[in-house]
């Protein structure tokens, strides 16, 4: 059974600090575990651990901005300050999601839709023969498969930071198969059956699975200091059932402070 996002972190971050390769991309010291699979309960996509300093809003608004299919600037750059440096000309992203994520959406609901037990459902994210960028898109393809009513997710990565990048995907691609659930449910009307799709295992595939050595210091706070909690509510119900729920909830998350109600993962010690 997989584990929620606290505790499947920790392992990857214990696994690859410790027993990862040095390598140097680029000129920068990196620990690397090649050809990693983590994978996650996407009931449970948050990262709660407070070492690593998580911000929420900007959690909410990457998920609410891929979902939506933008690759623009301007709204996506409020929620962090240094995104904008990742854009060639300042205006929009070369590697973003979105624009990918939109054109192919419908093709993997409604292949999902004709047979439950297809493997078909799936869209690309990289772009052939890419150009020079400072934006390079880290994922290959994203799959889907439904399998007894859950929906399960397989993402192929040609590169994940377990640091800066791992806690964010997780959520993203999370979100992502909980909006493929809410189509599939609202247009087969599955909510009279009894017979709801609901999210599964997330399976992240990534090639190079690593820290960089500026994170290590980090990393090992994290793992020492952590105390995980022992329970944690799930994501929203309406979440899986209703796409425009979602989309409104994310939309208001980004504007949301520690304690806020709408935050459902936040607990005393935790935020």
């Amino acid at each position: 059974m997989q584990e929620n996002l606290d505790f499947v972190w920790l392992s990857t971050v214990n696994e690859v600090l410790y027993q990862g390769l040095l390598t140097k991309p680029r000129g920068q010291l990196t620990r690397e575990v090649p050809h990693r699979t983590t994978i996650v309960d996407m009931r449970y996509p948050v990262l709660t651990i407070p070492e690593r300093k998580l911000s929420y809003r900007f959690m909410a608004a990457e998920a609410y901005w891929i979902l939506s299919g933008d690759d623009r600037v301007e709204t996506i750059a409020p929620y962090n300050k240094n995104i904008s440096q990742f854009s060639d000309d300042g205006k929009t992203f070369y590697g973003a999601y979105g624009p990918k994520i939109r054109d192919q959406l419908r093709y993997v609901v409604e292949k999902l839709k004709a047979d439950p037990d297809t493997r078909q459902a799936g869209l690309t994210i990289w772009r052939e023969n890419p150009i020079e960028t400072k934006d390079v898109p880290c994922t290959i393809a994203i799959w889907f498969q439904r399998r007894h009513n859950k929906l399960i997710t397989h993402v192929f990565m040609r590169s994940s930071d377990v640091w800066l990048g791992l806690p964010y995907d997780t959520f993203n691609f999370s979100m992502l198969s909980h909006l493929v659930c809410g189509h599939m449910n609202q247009e087969l009307k599955l909510a009279e059956e009894g017979s709801l799709i609901t999210p599964g295992a997330l399976y992240l595939t990534a090639a190079s699975c690593h820290l960089y050595q500026r994170d290590w210091l980090g990393a090992k706070r994290c793992l020492e200091a952590t105390a995980l909690k022992q329970t944690c509510e799930p994501t929203p119900d309406t979440w899986f059932m209703d796409p425009r729920m979602l989309m409104q909830d994310l939309a208001e998350l980004r504007l949301t402070k520690r304690g806020d109600a709408a935050r459902w993962w936040e607990g005393e010690d935790h935020g």
